[in-house]
């Protein structure tokens, strides 16, 4: 799969921060527990790397490393899906012509 190196950090950093976010996240928003314990999860989850957070990550073109328009069930942009539909390269799927 072709990816950018930034890209590729960011999916790394968010699967070694995804269950620390997870955790603190359920701690800050359980009502059963303390407002003290519920603020400093809430802090501790602020101070948490914005690099690492899912919403960061790019679905990227894996043969061209396209990060716009990429359609996410065949991980393609919209030109390399287009151009292979035209060839008839993926099954089930033809560029309509009326």
């Amino acid at each position: 799969m072709v990816m950018t190196r930034s890209d590729y950090k960011r999916r790394v950093s968010y699967s070694l921060k995804e269950n620390q976010r997870k955790v603190l996240k359920s701690i800050s928003f359980n009502q059963n527990l303390s407002l003290k314990v519920r603020w400093q999860a809430q802090v501790d989850r602020s101070k948490v790397s914005r690099q690492s957070s899912l919403s960061r990550v790019r679905n990227h073109c894996v043969q061209t490393a396209r990060s716009r328009s990429v359609i996410g069930y065949y991980k393609l942009s919209r030109l390399r899906l287009r151009k292979l539909a035209s060839q008839g390269v993926l099954p089930g799927l033809r560029k309509a012509s009326w």
